[in-house]
């Protein structure tokens, strides 16, 4: 089983991951600007899920947030692929949000500065979300 859990930095994913890691017996992956996010590595992962739980800590979607269409290596085309093979492997993504104010809490406590403001972090994701072509499950930290 494949669990993606996706949303803007501070609203409480990693917290998530670990928590249903330890139920499900599952590994954590976190993809990064630096894991290679083209569309062979995103399949390899949901393959490997049919071996074993993953629950990734932020998936395909944060690309489309956080990177330039020309930053990014996933393509909108190569993404609704993905998303076919996430549906026909039974893939469950959640989009994991919070209040503007509880996420700059978070990252004030952190020390961490966003890319963008909070409230347009909040926005883009709302936006892509949108986008999927899968049922997207929705939880408030």
């Amino acid at each position: 089983m494949l669990i993606v859990l996706e949303g803007a930095d501070g609203v409480g994913k990693s917290t998530i991951a670990k928590r249903l890691a330890r139920i499900l017996n599952a590994r954590i992956i976190h993809c990064t600007k630096d894991t290679p996010n083209d569309l062979a590595y995103f399949r390899s992962i949901l393959y490997a899920s049919e071996e074993q739980h993953i629950i990734a800590d932020r998936f395909c979607y944060g690309q489309f947030v956080y990177q330039s269409e020309e930053e990014r290596k996933l393509t909108q085309d190569e993404l609704y692929r993905l998303e076919a093979d996430m549906l026909n492997m039974g893939a469950k993504v959640i989009y994991v949000t919070a209040s503007e104010k509880t996420i700059e809490a978070r990252l004030n406590k952190r020390n961490e500065i966003p890319m963008y403001p909070v409230k347009e972090l909040l926005e883009r994701f709302d936006t892509v979300m949108k986008q999927s072509t899968l049922q997207i499950e929705i939880w408030r930290t």
